[in-house]
């Protein structure tokens, strides 16, 4: 009987609504910024400092041009000098010599893909105009190069007149294969070949040596969820050209991926056009391969490589509404190239209100060169810090965490009743 109710507690104990998990990390409560952030341009400028562009008031629903940076050691916003381009560009990168490429975006007024580029300079809060790309388009990937240059792949751009899709449907745009390259030295884009399959939703990650990695991709217009592509690619920059390498070992539509320290490419399948695996993949540049990666709970929202090399994943769910307000769930994981291994993180809990739910608040972040993290939730603002310690146990009120770990539990729950059953079998068999 003592065995039987060890059992018992232990089963009941994993199987509580409230799981106590080890995590990492810690969070503060920022100053939050003057107007929601209703954006996800977001860069981290050389100096510490983060600066968000364009977006819409809430209020009007008008575009907005704003330019606004904040300083995580002053914990101060402060509104600059406003974009001259369109309120949400395609294109938004942090440049080595610190200033931000911004280019692109659909011109509402118009309603053509503009093909314009700016260079905002924070320290002088100034813009000054860059040459034009030379094939304006819609939704590339881009990626900042190890050599400084910023690649552009893929997208679509407006057909003059609709096509019928395989699925009975119209089409209004048309992939593209185009890819170009932004030099900073003489300020232009010039052509950096041609992908072998038209795509736009792929992951676009740098390789060592200015090279480049384009995986994935969704074939619009088929059906929805948007089908995921297997193919991948890789950009040669000594000769502008691109060749195929191994397929991804599954299908992936609107992938983020991230360079890693050691040459490698972290990939992760997140929640995009309603398909997603939340597998993650490890492309290996020297082998050309690819390996499983474990996988990600609840999907995230991003992903950042910490200073430390590690790539941290938030996640944000909402909770349930009370009143005028309702609170939001940020909590997340964390990948260790050296170990392959995932790591939960802390989670907190913000209120928030309902405006920002039924208005489909974004959720934007991005890695800070101190080592930490920033998470802004439209109005709030939170500093994620991966080096503190929380409590030796701390309750994970993500519904999406949760739910992996109570499973884990039920099952490791489900064995020991039967290792007692099988002991309770042998003992009798040995009285008979």
């Amino acid at each position: 009987m003592k065995r039987l109710a060890a059992a018992l507690f232990a089963f009941g104990s994993m199987c509580s609504c409230q799981l106590a998990f080890s995590t990492v990390g810690s969070w503060t409560m920022q100053a939050g910024p003057p107007a929601p952030i209703t954006t996800n341009n977001v860069v981290a400028l050389p100096d510490g400092r983060v600066a968000i562009f364009g977006g819409l008031s809430l209020q009007t629903g008008q575009e907005s041009a704003q330019t606004v940076l904040y300083d995580p050691a002053q914990n101060t916003w402060t509104s600059r000098a406003p974009m001259p381009g369109p309120a949400f560009p395609d294109v938004v990168r942090s440049l080595h010599d610190g200033t931000v490429l911004v280019e692109g975006g659909l011109d509402i007024k118009t309603g053509t893909m503009s093909g314009a580029t700016w260079l905002y300079d924070p320290a002088r809060n100034t813009w000054s105009r860059a040459g034009d790309v030379l094939e304006p388009r819609g939704g590339p990937s881009s990626t900042l190069l190890s050599d400084g240059r910023v690649l552009i792949a893929g997208g679509e751009v407006p057909l003059p007149q609709s096509v019928k899709q395989p699925n009975g449907t119209l089409g209004d745009f048309q992939d593209l294969t185009s890819a170009e390259v932004f030099d900073p030295a003489n300020g232009t884009w010039s052509q950096a070949g041609r992908l072998g399959t038209a795509r736009g939703g792929m992951a676009l990650a740098r390789l060592p040596g200015g090279g480049a990695l384009a995986a994935g991709g969704c074939i619009f217009g088929m059906v929805f969820p948007a089908p995921g592509m297997t193919a991948a690619e890789v950009f040669d920059p000594a000769t502008s050209t691109w060749s195929p390498t191994t397929p991804l070992p599954a299908p992936i539509c609107g992938g983020t991926a991230v360079a890693l320290r050691d040459g490698r490419v972290l990939l992760l399948d997140q929640v995009r056009f309603g398909n997603s695996s939340d597998d993650a993949f490890l492309y290996d540049p020297k082998s050309r391969g690819w390996s499983a990666a474990g996988s990600l709970a609840g999907g995230g929202t991003s992903a950042l490589v910490l200073s430390d090399g590690r790539v941290f994943v938030p996640e944000v769910q909402p909770g349930a509404p009370e009143g005028h307000i309702f609170k939001d769930l940020v909590g997340g994981q964390i990948f260790d190239p050296a170990t392959n291994q995932w790591t939960f993180v802390t989670t907190t809990s913000v209120p928030l209100p309902l405006i920002y739910l039924y208005s489909g608040g974004l959720q934007i972040s991005v890695a800070l060169p101190d080592g930490s993290a920033v998470v802004i939730l439209q109005t709030i603002a939170l500093a994620f810090h991966p080096q503190d310690q929380p409590p030796a146990a701390q309750v994970l009120d993500s519904t999406g965490l949760t739910t992996v770990l109570l499973a884990t539990a039920v099952l490791i729950g489900l064995l020991m009743l039967l290792a007692y059953w099988r002991a309770g079998r042998t003992g009798l068999s040995k009285l008979a």
